[in-house]
């Protein structure tokens, strides 16, 4: 599996879990990367968990894992809060303190960390991972420590996580010439990963229109649900990607798109939806078939 596709896929297993379940996934990313080392911790007695979700007593390492998807600014950072001063309490020489979560915390709850809680624990380095950084030290991993992680606790071997064809959708992706960002929207919307085709013998200019192009489409397709949240923001991202087309046609290309529909197959997990843009960039004059292979 491609780098891009996996780290899709362990978004998409992330966001599903809560409570217990994400903390018992964060217990086997913290065996990885503390082999020897890292201990989970649960409730038991009448001190609970001694606001610790897990830690590492040779490195000194304490972890709070809390699944936030869903939850009031304010109740995320009394969380916190409250979880970093437990463990500062009931804990020795603590060096670094980590909270994870599998949501993208509002900037409201970064500044509340850096501007409020940093400066009262200077001696204690302060991590919050979210969302993206989980995905980006889970996928630095071995494909099999990436497999043990993201899967639920089982005793079986689990096949490999990839991705497939869908039986149950056309083997031809159906490409149309996008002119608008609201033409292109649906397919940005809800894409798990993408695919490009350029066209070949480009001057390096052309090269460069081209690449920046799709980096800018990309990054909006990696954004699209937050931006969904709010209508003017959808507007104001669609007039961008408008912007982006008209860029690609004044330099002589046309941009075609389609969605491709796979399976995330592989653990314990049913096979799951696996939607992928398809890009192509052709020359103005080139014109293109309304079908393309897989």
């Amino acid at each position: 599996m491609d780098q891009n596709s996996l780290r899709k896929v362990v978004e998409g297993r992330l966001v599903l879990l809560e409570g217990n379940a994400f903390q018992d996934c964060m217990d086997r990313l913290g065996v990885e990367l503390y082999p020897g080392d890292y201990q989970p911790v649960r409730a038991a007695g009448p001190k609970g968990d001694t606001k610790n979700d897990g830690y590492c007593p040779k490195a000194r390492v304490f972890m709070a894992a809390h699944a936030t998807r869903g939850e009031r600014i304010d109740k995320t950072k009394s969380k916190i809060r409250g979880d970093l001063e437990g463990c500062l309490n009931e804990h020795r020489d603590v060096s670094l303190w980590r909270f994870l979560t599998n949501d993208t915390l509002p900037g409201e709850v970064d500044q509340f960390i850096d501007n409020g809680l940093r400066p009262l624990y200077p001696a204690v380095t302060i991590e919050v991972w979210g969302l993206k950084t989980l995905v980006d030290e889970i996928c630095r991993l071995k494909q099999a420590q990436v497999d043990r992680i993201i899967d639920v606790n089982s005793t079986e071997e689990m096949p490999p996580i990839q991705i497939v064809p869908d039986p149950k959708s056309p083997p031809l992706v159906e490409l149309r010439r996008m002119q608008t960002g609201r033409d292109l929207w649906p397919i940005l919307s809800g894409a798990l990963a993408w695919i490009t085709d350029e066209p070949d013998e480009c001057t390096e200019e052309e090269e460069d229109l081209i690449d920046g192009a799709v980096q800018d489409l990309t990054d909006w397709l990696e954004i699209s649900g937050a931006v969904e949240e709010s209508r003017a923001g959808l507007r104001d991202a669609q007039r961008s990607v408008t912007s982006i087309l008209d860029g690609l046609h004044t330099g002589g290309f046309d941009f075609y798109a389609g969605i491709r529909h796979d399976l995330a197959t592989g653990g314990v997990l049913p096979p799951s939806p696996f939607r992928i843009a398809v890009f192509k960039v052709v020359r103005a004059t080139s014109g293109l078939s309304s079908s393309a292979g897989r």
